[in-house]
Formats: C-alpha cells, structure tokens, sequence
C-alpha cells in the first residue's frame, strides 16, 4: 500500500451494475485524486483473482454482487487483502448494516445517488489514511506483543476489579500456571496475605505507579519466591483508571546469594573480630591497608593508630628491624608468600612480642604487586614453652644420663637409641657398641647376634629370642603402649670373655619422640638381692623345721608328765596329802597349757606356711555345729552359762574341712563362755544366704573395746580387761581367721563394752582360695614366743 494519495492511486471498482461502474469512474476523473489506473470486476470472484495478480490502493466494493451478497462479499475480500482499505458503496440506506460494516474493517459506507466527487475523494483518502494508521497500530502492536510475550520478566494486566486478563508467557513460566489457572483469577491469590497487605499500603492507585518493591509470590506448588514489583495504573480516555500493569522479575536467586553473601560476610565479620589471629593487608609498600581489631590485644595499637599511618617493619624490635625489613622486602620482590615468618615486635607498653607471620601477595588485573594480605599469630607463649622444654629436655637427658640405674631408649625397630653410663659400666661396652644395636646385642646376650635383625621378623626369628621376656617385655610396651613394671629375668651374658648370669628387675615405659613409638627401659641389677632372697629363703626352711622338731620334741615329755601327774593325783601311786594335791593341780594345769600353746604354734606354723591340709568334703554342717556343741556344752554347763543353738530350715550340704570348721566353731564358742558371767547366753546361729551359709556366734559378755576390734584376728593380740587376767596365746582368733580364709569366707565380728559380742562367720557352698604362707615377721614373732614360753 502506497503511503501518500498524493501517489498516483490504482483503484479496483468491484461493480456488476454498468451504470453505477461509470458513474464511478467519471467521479473519480472529476476529483483532485491522482488515478493512475481504474479497473473493474463485476462478481467477487473476478475481483479475488485480480486482487491476486496486481496491487491495488482502494477497493470500492458493491454490496449486492451476482456471486456474493452482502456483508460476507466484504469478509472474504478482507481475508485475502487485509491491508487494502475497502469502501462499501450500496444501494440500501441501511444504518444497521453500515454499522455492521465498519464494525467488520470497511473504512465507509456510502450510499449511491447520494455521492459526488468532492465526497468519494475524501473517502477514498481518509480509507487511505485509516488503513495505513491502522496497518501502523497492527505493527505496533506487534512489536509490542513480541516484547510482551519474549520479556524476560512477567508482565501482568489486572482489570478494576484486581482480576489477571492479560499476561505473557514468563508469568507462566514464573508461576508454574497454565492459562487456565491464571485467567481472570484475582492477583490477591498469588501473594501470601501479609505481603499483599504490603502491596495495598503502598495506595499504588492514588501514586499512579511504584517502582522495585521487593516481595513475595505463591507458586502453584505452594512454593514461595522473592520477586521485584514494579506497578503502574492503567487510565481510560477519560482518566479513570481500569486496571494496573505489574512488571515482576524473579529475584530468589539474587535473594538467595545476598543472603549467602550476607551470611559469609557476617562469619567473616565474627571470625575475625573473634580469632586470636591478627588478620591484615599491606600495600606494595608494607604501609597498612586493613586491620583486624585482635591488633589491640597482640600489640596494643588500635587498627586506626595503624591503617594508612604505620609499616609493618615499623613494629619490629629495633634490634631486628633492619634485618627483618630486608628479609622482608626480598620475600615481596619474588612475589613469594610469607610462611611462618617468625619476628620479634614491640607492644605498645614496651614488652616484647614475637609473631608469627604468613602472608600471600596480592595483584592487580594486571599482575602488578598491590600489596599483602596475611595474619599473624602471638608465639610469644609459645617460644616461652619452646625455652622451657628444651631447658627440661637437657635436664631429662642429664638425669637419664646420670641414674645409677642402668636406662636404654629403645625405638619401634627395636634398635637401642641412647644408653646411659650405668649401662655401659654394666656391660663393660663403649657407647658406639651399644647404640644401634639390638637390645640383648648392645647387653652382651651370647644368644643375640648382629644377623638376628632380619629385615622384617627381626628378633622372633632366632629360637632363643622368641621367648627372651627381655625383648618381649620391650615390644609389650612399644606396642601396647602401657608400662610394663616389675619383670625379673636372668640372662647370660658376655663380659670382657667371661659368661655371668645377673639378675636384673626391668621395667619399661612407652614414650612418644618424634612422632614415633619408643620405650624407656629400666635395667635394675638384682643379683645381690635375689641371692640374699635365696639365703633367706634357706634359713627360713631351717628355723620352720626347726619350730616343728622343738614342738614335737617337747610334745612328747609332756605328755608323759601329765599322765605321770595324773597317776599321782588319782592315787594310783598312794595316797596323797592336799597340799601335795593342790602342788600338783597346779603342774597339771601348767602342763596342759604348753600343750595348748605347742598345739596352737603347730596349728599355725602350718597355717602360714600353707602345709596344712584340708580334707574338704561335703557336708550336712548342722551335725558338724551339733558336735562342736556336744563339745562345749560341758565347759558352759560348768561356767553357769546357757548355750544354744538355732537353725534355718532347708539348710543345704556344703563342702568343707569339718575337723576345722569345728575348731572355728569351739574355739569361738569357747571364747564366748569365757568371757561371758554366769547365767550368761551363747547362740549359735546357722543359716543359708544364695550361695553362701552363715555361722554366728553371740554372747552377751563383757564386750570388746572399740579400739581393739581392728587388732582383734592379729597375731598373738590379747585383749587387755582390767581387773581380770585370762590366760591364752593370743594365736586363737588368728588361727580361725586363717582356718576361714583358707574356706575362701570371711570373718568379722561386732562388740560393744557391757553389750557382748558376736562373731560371724561366712563361708561359701565350695571354697575357692588357698591360704598363702607365713610372712618371716610372723615367723619371728613365733620363735620369740616359743622362746618366752
């Protein structure tokens, strides 16, 4: 279509009435338009086929055709032409139908007979003019509509009411809707409720627009997104406004990584106003750019006193500064980076301060050096430490050095590293013959060879080192990484060619040097004590044997006096006068008491040495309570004192020695009576508890003090009451203590003065210990006691 009628125009009369066709044409020659040409067709076809073939500026079309009548003659021509103007030319003076008409895209309707060449000529320019404004609002809108629906944002259109009638794909793809879910639905819906509250408070209506207002928008999975709203009103003609446009990008991601940023930058913040680092930047120049606020608490200066004011050599101890700077400023001229560089500084009172330093540089777009960026760590405590522990380290080995015991440091490879002098005097070796050398090499072991260490069994493949419990005793404390105290081994070893055979205590701890495993071995020379443990061992065996030959050597005189005496005091040899009879009383009570006391030293000699056998077997141990009863009713009976017995039913058979278990029993019993009044009570009580039985034995005698019951079972310990003398050994509780050890029970007893006394006894079902032997103190204590009595 031409641009300008001022063009020459080519028209197409689509006319079948002759007449009116001319009229036309005439019309058109008379007006000021400039026709270049005018063709004619009288039916719709015609006129589509030369619409076709040529190009014409304005159509001037009959309604009432032969082929086509009506509106639909105009529709079809339109769909084949729609850039070109059509001007309706009818008979009919139809208000409905020119409405209709121009409704459909026919630029005027005139009607004949009534129009002249002025009226034509301005039809045919405003059709001209119209249609190409018209054809210009098509492209716009195009244009538009390309840009709406291939915006990288969603773009919206509410109408008054707040309901979406118009949107481009990218709200779609925003929303995850479809056209169906976002059709006419309110754009409340797509906001959480407190942010749509946000929105109306902004009164959009009354400001006319709002630019980036950061909120949030429901998906229609229900998931929540941050979105950046820019928001205009939309006005009629009239100024009223219809509707709203939203522009609305998807800011998640932006929101997400601010948050992120926010986040790093806020651990950024916490971490270095928190680490005990000195975090800094320098320029090219060593002046600071940055500084952390733990500056203050290293070196006193406050990161303003620093930033752009002082260098970092300026902080340097001035005895070190220039040094320092130099080592420094190499370091910055190969771009290298700063590891532990190690630093003496000056706080701000005056004290010295040694840093750590380490450092990377910084460059620009164009690898030029900026500067710096680094931390820095307070070793000052550190180096203090460091003094201390190397001062300590120095003590240690003089210490190792100088033990009179014999010391080795042993590595995981089991090569001895460091000996010390009692060990070089103890073998007789140099240093350099000791070092690097297995354990039993470096002592001299004449089972121990230089091809022992092998290249990965080592010592376990010589037959007389696997059970060496020297190395073993090594490897135990490398290995396990626990001490390892106390072991006593006899080795054979070679010193200046003569073969001894020592004694030595070892001992060995687990150290950690380096990093890597190493024992300590304490190599103590017993070879004087254990002979002197063997000699004593000797004469411990000759003093039993000869406490067992004294004791039997007096038993049996004895024996033969006391029956002498009581042939004499029965009258056999004659009769005999009282004062003859109470002299003999008296020896035969005597007599009987050392035989109580060999007896009671026999029984307890044995006892300590742990040669006293045990016949243990099972059994009923009411009848063994029953005999031990039958034993001692005569001497309560005698002494005024009530003796009795009680028994918990079901009481099971056990297994024991019964001959001392009665012994127990009359020994405690008989203790019982003697230290109990006349009309006194003694009760024996037996009963069953799990998988133990229980024997008590209770009075209610004078009592015990309290401060002799912890003494109470002790060796030749006698209670002392004063005002009363009561003879004895003092070995009897002993001997009953030992009797029930021996059982694997126990024994312990509860008293009172004024309140009697109980002794309880509890022994298991089967025994399970073994009665250990008689210390040398004990031994002496016996002899002594022999000696006295």
């Amino acid at each position: 279509m031409r641009l300008s009628t001022a063009e020459p125009l080519k028209i197409l009369i689509v006319e079948d009435d002759i007449v009116d066709r001319k009229l036309l044409e005439r019309l058109l020659s008379e007006s000021s338009l400039r026709v270049s040409e005018v063709k004619s067709a009288e039916y719709l076809s015609v006129a589509l086929e030369l619409l076709d073939r040529d190009h014409f500026d304005v159509v001037l079309l009959d309604l009432g055709l032969p082929d086509a009548q009506g509106i639909e003659s105009f529709t079809e021509l339109q769909s084949q032409v729609p850039h070109v103007p059509i001007i309706v030319l009818s008979g009919l003076d139809d208000e409905d139908t020119a409405i209709k008409a121009v409704q459909k895209g026919v630029q005027d309707y005139l009607i004949k007979g009534q129009v002249d060449s002025n009226l034509l000529m301005r039809a045919v320019r405003y059709a001209i003019e119209r249609k190409k404004v018209e054809r210009e609002l098509q492209l716009a809108e195009q244009r538009y509509r390309t840009i709406f629906e291939n915006s990288a944002v969603a773009i919206m259109m509410v109408d008054e009411q707040e309901c979406l009638i118009s949107w481009n794909q990218f709200t779609e793809n925003l929303l995850g809707m479809n056209s169906e879910d976002l059709h006419l639905r309110s754009v409340k819906s797509l906001y959480p409720e407190g942010e749509w509250q946000k929105i109306r408070a902004h009164n959009v209506r009354q400001k006319g627009m709002q630019h980036h207002l950061e909120t949030k928008m429901v998906k229609k999975n229900g998931q929540i997104i941050d979105v950046d709203v820019s928001l205009s009103v939309v006005k009629d003609s009239d100024d009223k406004i219809i509707g709203s446009i939203g522009v609305i990008r998807d800011v998640t991601e932006r929101k997400t990584f601010e948050e992120a940023l926010r986040r790093s930058e806020e651990r950024f913040r916490q971490v270095v106003e928190n680490a005990k680092e000195w975090i800094w930047e320098v320029d090219a120049n060593g002046l600071y750019t940055y500084s952390s606020p733990v500056a203050e608490k290293i070196l006193g200066y406050k990161p303003e006193e620093l930033l752009e004011k002082t260098h970092f050599y300026d902080l340097f101890h001035p005895d070190d500064r220039d040094e320092l700077k130099k080592q420094a400023f190499e370091i910055f001229a190969k771009r290298d980076v700063l590891y532990e560089f190690q630093n003496r500084n000056l706080h701000k009172n005056g004290q010295v301060v040694w840093l750590s330093t380490s450092g990377v540089p910084l460059f620009d777009s164009r690898g030029n050096l900026l500067g710096y960026r680094g931390v820095d760590i307070d070793i000052t405590e550190r180096r203090r430490i460091h003094e201390i522990l190397d001062s300590k380290q120095r003590n240690l080995e003089a210490i190792f050095d100088a033990t009179p015991v014999g010391m080795l440091l042993v590595g995981e490879d089991m090569a001895v590293k460091r000996a010390n002098d009692a060990i070089r005097q103890l073998v007789q070796k140099e240093f350099s013959q000791i070092v690097n050398q297995l354990p039993g090499v470096a002592l001299g072991c004449i089972y121990a060879t230089q091809d022992v260490i092998c290249k990965e069994q080592g010592w376990k493949d010589h037959p007389h080192c696997v059970g060496c419990l020297f190395l073993k005793t090594i490897k135990i404390a490398i290995d396990s990484e626990e001490s390892v105290h106390g072991v006593e081994i006899q080795p054979t070893l070679q010193v200046r060619d003569k073969e001894v055979k020592p004694w030595f205590s070892l001992s060995a701890e687990p150290v950690i040097i380096d990093g890597r495993r190493h024992a300590v071995v304490a190599i103590n020379d017993i070879t004087d004590r254990k002979r002197a443990e063997e000699e004593l061992k000797e004469t411990m065996e000759i003093k039993t044997q000869f406490i067992s030959t004294v004791s039997h050597e007096l038993r049996t005189p004895l024996t033969s006096m006391r029956e002498a005496v009581v042939i004499v005091l029965d009258g056999v040899a004659g009769k005999i006068g009282d004062d003859q009879r109470r002299f003999l009383d008296v020896a035969k009570r005597n007599i009987d008491r050392l035989s109580r006391l060999i007896n009671d030293v026999l029984d307890f000699q044995r006892l300590g040495a742990g040669k006293m056998e045990f016949s243990m077997q099972e059994k009923d141990i009411r009848k063994v309570v029953e005999d031990a009863y039958s034993t001692m009713a005569p001497y309560a009976k005698k002494k005024k004192i009530h003796l009795a017995t009680e028994f918990d039913g079901g009481l099971a058979k056990a297994t024991f020695d019964g001959d001392r278990i009665i012994q127990v029993l009359t020994n405690l019993v008989s203790n019982a009576i003697k230290f109990t009044p006349e009309d006194g009570q003694v009760t024996v009580r037996v009963r069953k508890h799990e998988d133990e039985w229980v024997i008590s034995v209770s009075d209610t005698g004078m009592g015990i003090p309290k401060e002799a019951l912890p003494k109470i079972f002790d060796r030749f310990y006698r209670v002392h009451r004063p005002g009363k003398l009561i003879k004895g050994t003092g070995l009897g509780l002993a001997i009953v203590h030992k009797i029930v050890m021996a059982h694997g029970g126990r024994i312990d007893v509860e008293s009172g003065i004024d309140k009697g006394t109980t002794f309880t006894v509890v022994l298991p079902l089967v025994p399970k210990t073994a009665q250990k032997a008689l210390s040398e103190k004990a031994d002496l204590t016996l002899e002594e006691t022999l000696t006295k009595n």
